[in-house]
């Protein structure tokens, strides 16, 4: 977490080991202890005892445990994962400020604290590539549909491994293949189509029906003679 100039700079474990994680917040220095040779004031020195302020949460989930330090002083340790990853101080009533991995902080001198993230934009949506309907016809070839062409509808049809066979279009409504039929009819309406499958007289002549949409709509079974 960076400080600025106002805020107590301290190396962070993580520094200390050599890990490369990537924590710009100073790690916590022990706090102000007292004079091994004792207080020359006991009460100046009772002042000066850092006394658990409160915890905060943050805005990344983190936590910061704010001590009292002394009048008009505090601290705030930062602790992450489990881990301390550093400590902001206020003194001389002038507020501390952090940052880490987008996180923001301000310890106040009144003990308060605020925290926010950086904005990340939004990805942009990826565009959906335009798919034109198909459907499977009874010959095991594949029909694939454009209602939205300059010309007028269009119908190509396919086999299994993409080669392509017919296509029916505006200015070609019947084609044949191997037996089978394949038409645009005009439906009542402007530009309304169906398209129609008729089967090879020696498979029985039956027929299907499809929208624009490939959507099956009829099916309709030849007479036998």
């Amino acid at each position: 977490m960076r400080l600025n100039r106002r805020a107590r700079v301290l190396r962070t474990a993580a520094v200390a080991t050599g890990t490369s994680a990537a924590l710009l917040l100073p790690a916590a220095a022990a706090f102000a202890t007292e004079d091994p040779a004792g207080p020359a004031d006991p009460a100046a020195a009772a002042s000066d005892r850092s006394v658990l302020w409160r915890n905060v949460d943050l805005a990344d989930g983190s936590l910061a445990k704010v001590y009292r330090d002394g009048p008009g002083r505090f601290s705030a340790d930062v602790y992450g994962g489990g881990q301390l990853l550093g400590t902001l101080s206020s003194t001389d009533g002038k507020p501390a400020y952090g940052e880490n991995n987008g996180l923001h902080l301000v310890l106040r001198p009144d003990g308060t604290v605020s925290s926010w993230l950086d904005r990340v934009p939004a990805p942009e949506p990826k565009p959906v590539p335009h798919r034109e309907p198909e459907a499977k016809l009874a010959d095991g070839t594949v029909a694939t549909f454009a209602k939205n062409v300059k010309d007028g509808p269009r119908v190509r049809i396919a086999a299994l491994d993409g080669e392509r066979l017919a296509t029916v279009d505006a200015k070609h409504l019947t084609v044949r293949h191997h037996g089978w039929t394949y038409k645009l009819a005009a439906q009542p309406g402007e530009h309304q189509y169906r398209f129609v499958v008729i089967g090879a007289p020696k498979q029985g002549g039956d027929s299907w029906v499809y929208d624009l949409n490939g959507r099956l709509v009829a099916q309709y079974h030849a007479q036998k003679r």
